[in-house]
């Protein structure tokens, strides 16, 4: 049952850290992975996938 929620909470911390290091900065560049070819495509799914993982297993640890 902790299981639930520690995997939750990592997926979730793993998905704001991915978010906000890919903001651009004040002049509104881009980080410089993200200015390869597929880096733009690639790097949402995955903040979304963590995101994804992250309330399903918390919504998993909260019904068990």
């Amino acid at each position: 049952m902790t299981q639930h929620l520690l995997i939750g909470l990592v997926s979730l911390a793993a998905a704001f850290v991915l978010f906000f290091v890919g903001l651009p900065n004040r002049q509104g560049e881009s980080p410089r992975f993200l200015q390869f070819r597929t880096a733009p495509m690639l790097y949402p799914a995955a903040v979304l996938v963590f995101l994804a993982i992250g309330l399903a297993e918390l919504i998993s640890w909260a019904v068990s």
